[in-house]
């Protein structure tokens, strides 16, 4: 037998370049397979709740007036910094103006006023934390809180409301939005 130093590494290399395409197969497959949406669970259709209903609802409940609609549009408050009693009320009496003090909230984005992030983003932190505590409305809604650049003192607060019982998901009439 002569020995030949090309073939054999020929058949080597053939051979590892197909476990090769066999491990990158096997790959896309766990890929695919893990980026499938969650299957659907048959759900029985749940009656619209009434207004009583979603005041007290549970964070189970919440989740079912939230797959109604959300208003696209953010209603928006600007709130000065200082106590939680003077914030929350500052909030309360803008919700009242604004006639959307019976909505429930479907999430909130606050941005701080400071000429620093860090103070900035506090300032909305804290502010989320007082409407989370004190308006059951708020309660289930996430928060997050940004900054934004300009002298301190005030919290502006955008609130995407969830849809009326009813299904509504206009934009409140007496609210104004940072969009305008």
């Amino acid at each position: 037998m002569t020995y030949r130093p090309g073939r054999a590494g020929v058949g080597r290399t053939v051979l590892l370049a197909g476990w090769l395409f066999a491990d990158l197969l096997l790959l896309l497959l766990v890929i695919a397979l893990g980026s499938l949406p969650k299957e659907e669970r048959h759900k029985p259709p749940n009656p619209s709740p009434t207004p009583s209903d979603t005041a007290t609802a549970s964070p189970s409940q919440s989740a079912q007036v939230a797959e109604q609609g959300l208003v696209l549009k953010p209603c928006s408050f600007t709130v000065k910094t200082g106590s939680a009693a003077s914030v929350r009320g500052q909030f309360a009496k803008q919700l009242r103006a604004a006639g959307v003090d019976g909505r429930t909230a479907g999430f909130v984005l606050s941005f701080g006023t400071a000429p620093e992030p860090g103070p900035g983003q506090a300032a909305a932190e804290r502010v989320n934390s007082v409407i989370t505590k004190e308006m059951p409305r708020f309660r289930v809604a996430p928060k997050r809180g940004y900054w934004k650049g300009g002298p301190s003192g005030n919290v502006r607060i955008d609130v995407f409301f969830l849809a009326t019982p009813d299904g509504d998901t206009e934009f409140p009439k007496g609210c104004r939005s940072s969009d305008d």
